[in-house]
């Protein structure tokens, strides 16, 4: 078996870096041919993955959390390519939901070798795909505060910028279309998720499944600085939804404008601006997951 390990040495605050040579072990005694490849840039660890999956390699590996998974899948060959994931990031939310081994090297190196392909949807944000929760508004202001963050780990990076971006954040004023409805409203955030979490834990659309062929979304209207900030922790276990100022809902496209073009994050990374539509690939990637 040939094996494509990429990995981005900054990920995980380095964690990604001090454990690669574990993760090359655990492969090659699995007897797996590994071809490592330490990346330069965002745009080299997309291209690297994307070549090996057109040929050469039975696996993608990305070594690394949900940004480094997310740039994996951006131009990966659905057809042809199988990616596979060392979770050592900071929230690995998408490992989380895959069900893939997150403190356990060895375990997700068997993964790799040994575990069963599950088929996943793949969302699109103005034809740039994700794999996780995508979002715009107060959202999209704490993610990307959170990518300043370089001491904290884990949820405690979600929560210093919680805590940093509330004082000054003000509603958006945005117009939006769910199949043939549209409307205006002043909401503080919205969510378009294929997976159930983000923010290493939240479960912010909960009803979301990765494999449905639909996208779950959240959008939480206007309210009060203070009712926002009780409501957040609620959605570490789904709990949220049940606020009247929270809609949630499911459809296979989405469509967002605004008066001011707002950042729109999806998987931690920058992805474009609104005005967006959200949809999804014909195809589906092939992922390695747990046989169990």
């Amino acid at each position: 078996m040939r094996l494509k390990l990429v990995y981005n040495p900054t990920a995980g605050r380095g964690k990604t870096r001090r454990h690669i040579d574990d993760v090359q072990r655990y492969l090659v005694a699995g007897g797996a041919d590994v071809d490592v490849h330490a990346t330069t840039s965002a745009a080299d660890l997309t291209r690297v993955v994307a070549e090996a999956s057109r040929g050469g390699f039975d696996r993608g590996v990305g070594a690394g959390g949900d940004g480094s998974m997310h740039l994996a899948v951006r131009e990966f060959d659905l057809e042809r390519g199988v990616l596979a994931n060392i979770p050592l990031g900071s929230g690995d939310d998408f490992a989380r939901v895959a069900g893939i081994p997150r403190r356990n090297i060895r375990a997700a190196c068997e993964t790799v070798l040994n575990g069963a392909v599950r088929q996943f949807d793949v969302a699109l944000a103005n034809g740039v795909r994700y794999l996780g929760v995508a979002g715009l508004g107060f959202d999209s202001e704490v993610a990307a505060k959170a990518q300043t963050v370089k001491v904290l780990r884990g949820s405690a990076v979600y929560l210093y910028s919680i805590l940093r971006v509330l004082p000054r954040f003000t509603p958006h004023r945005v117009r939006i279309r769910i199949g043939d409805q549209t409307r205006d409203e002043d909401i503080m955030f919205a969510t378009v998720g294929n997976t159930r979490q983000y923010g290493s834990g939240i479960r912010i659309v909960p009803a979301a499944l990765p494999d449905d062929g639909v996208l779950d979304y959240c959008i939480v209207h206007r309210t009060t600085r203070l009712q926002l900030l009780l409501t957040l922790p609620l959605a570490y276990n789904g709990k949220h939804v049940r606020k009247p100022f929270v809609e949630t809902g499911r459809a296979t496209e989405f469509h967002f404008e605004s008066e001011q073009p707002l950042d729109v994050y999806a998987d931690g990374e920058y992805v474009t601006k609104t005005p967006v539509t959200f949809g999804l690939e014909k195809q589906k990637l092939q992922v390695m997951v747990p046989r169990d």
